[in-house]
């Protein structure tokens, strides 16, 4: 279905910034402001005791300067090709979204309401020369993730260039606009797409060859400057972590990466694993899914989630197994990021992939258990849900997961600053009524990552979420006791586990019918 909504005030928008290079007023005008959320603000809202905008005004700010971020990356990759758009008259054309839906504000909207959103448009221009002719191409501008609220379409992710013409652009620029397209949409990349991730891919082979850590950190993982620059180039003056703080939450995560670079040499120092006299080609380097953390329109700060080394090996030796070393091998990090021309890891290391009996059974479960939470960011289904303890929010007093064995459990990881929480959160709290057979054979227990109890006592409070077990995972947040021994790295993460202690379903709770799961368990219970 197409759309024949009027997004000329976009596209007016995209080609004064062009001709005024006045980054402000573009941001000014296209970021939603705190006049458009109470635009749209329900008045059948039940009551929390919260303002519903608050959180809305906080973020004002940072959506602008998100915005004016991405018009200066739009005019300095103009400037670096020497474009003189103020001297230009331009003729423009929108390039419509094929399709419209919508998004839903929770905290700020009934069931029955929603926004219009487009994932984007693309503004095209071509200067105007009297004529007609465009045979080297157009540009062309893209402005995503849009909203339309009362006053108007507005974005939240602002404007990128998607193409130049043929005489404009070289091929890296051509290349940098590729990568750039690719993340805006969360796909994957090859090194054919960015020769650069060769380069990492090069750095873990030779790290791997010599079995030395000190290869690793010196050629793969950023250091602590260099982690330090990037975060002063994506956030405003003044703003964020200072450098003491950044340090003390680098430095853990520093060692946790050598950490993990060591379990792996140290695989290969047990298994017999000896690369120094093989034949080692490198065969692809690739990421999984792009992010573009530092907004759109530079490459430098994207971020690569599953990366992957494919290398074959030819070699005379043979491992602790008696089988050849000779094969195909895959490594891996959960998570790479691109600081300026390279890429670097900041997940942790591990081998993907190994050549069938160069490792003992043992060694390879483990190692197909740590490819799985890595990939799932969960403990997979069938096995054991591990021993943890966690504090009760009513009365404070600690207990075990194994005291709720021969029952049903929904364990809910969440959080009271996580946005994407709340309404899973609240669908929780409808579970019981929807299920009144339930009873005491199924205990829903939503365990908080919050810094302190207190935090999470007053939140539910003043929503009333009184229909779960709610428990407190203790000090840490990421890093306390729950989180990390069900290898929590993202909230909400839903475990659903039978009444024998088996973990059934892991995930997000949007891709779970809970309440279906919970009755299939109870009915094979009774069977």
């Amino acid at each position: 279905m197409g759309t024949n909504e009027d997004f000329s005030a976009v596209s007016r928008a995209v080609v004064e910034l062009l001709q005024s290079r006045d980054t402000a007023r573009f941001a000014s005008e296209l970021a939603p402001d705190i006049g458009d959320w109470k635009a749209v603000l329900s008045t059948n809202l039940p009551a929390t005791g919260e303002d519903p905008l608050k959180g809305f005004q906080n973020t004002a700010k940072y959506e602008r300067q998100k915005l004016e971020s991405s018009a200066q990356a739009l005019l300095a990759r103009a400037d670096a090709l020497h474009l003189d758009f103020p001297n230009l008259k331009l003729k423009s054309h929108v390039i419509p979204p094929r399709y419209l839906g919508t998004t839903r504000f929770t905290n700020l909207q009934a069931e029955n309401e929603a926004v219009p959103f487009a994932d984007k448009i693309e503004v095209a221009l071509v200067p105007d020369s009297g004529t007609n002719d465009a045979s080297t191409g157009e540009f062309r501008i893209a402005v995503r993730s849009l909203m339309k609220f009362p006053g108007g379409w507005r974005s939240y992710e602002g404007a990128q260039w998607t193409a130049f013409p043929t005489n404009v652009a070289d091929e890296r620029t051509r290349r940098e606009l590729a990568i750039l397209s690719r993340a805006a949409t969360y796909q994957g990349l090859t090194n054919q797409d960015d020769p650069a991730l060769l380069k990492l891919g090069q750095a873990l082979v030779d790290f791997v060859r010599a079995r030395d850590v000190d290869i690793y950190q010196r050629e793969a993982v950023p250091g602590a400057d260099l982690m330090w620059a990037q975060i002063q180039k994506q956030r405003p003056a003044g703003q964020g972590p200072s450098r003491q703080e950044f340090d003390n939450m680098w430095n853990p995560q520093q060692r946790e990466l050598m950490a993990a670079a060591s379990t792996t040499v140290g695989l290969m120092n047990q298994e017999g694993i000896d690369f120094t006299n093989a034949t080692i080609k490198v065969e692809q380097a690739s990421v999984k899914q792009l992010y573009p953390r530092s907004g759109p329109g530079s490459v430098d700060g994207l971020e690569g989630d599953q990366f992957q080394v494919r290398f074959s090996v030819e070699s005379d030796s043979k491992s602790a197994t008696g089988v050849s070393l000779s094969g195909d091998y895959i490594l891996a990090a959960n998570e790479i990021t691109r600081f300026g021309d390279d890429w670097k890891v900041n997940g942790k290391v591990r081998w993907d992939k190994l050549p069938t009996g160069v490792v003992d059974g043992k060694t390879a479960a483990t190692l197909e258990l740590e490819n799985y939470v890595a990939e799932h960011r969960a403990l997979p289904p069938g096995t054991a849900a591990p021993e943890i303890e966690f504090i009760a929010l009513d009365g404070g007093n600690k207990m075990k997961l194994s005291d709720l064995r021969g029952k049903v459990v929904v364990l809910d990881f969440w959080a009271t600053w996580c946005g994407p929480c709340q309404e899973p959160m609240a669908k929780l709290q409808t579970l019981r009524q929807e299920h009144p057979d339930w009873q005491d054979r199924v205990a829903i227990v939503p365990l908080s990552i919050d810094d302190t109890s207190d935090i999470v006592r007053k939140h539910v409070g003043q929503r009333g979420w009184t229909n779960t077990f709610n428990v407190w995972a203790g000090d840490g947040g990421w890093q306390s006791a729950p989180a990390k021994t069900f290898r929590v790295t993202g909230v909400p993460t839903t475990y659903i586990i039978d009444g024998r202690g088996k973990i059934i379903r892991a995930g997000h709770p949007a891709g779970m019918d809970i309440g279906e799961e919970v009755d299939t368990l109870l009915k094979l219970a009774k069977q």
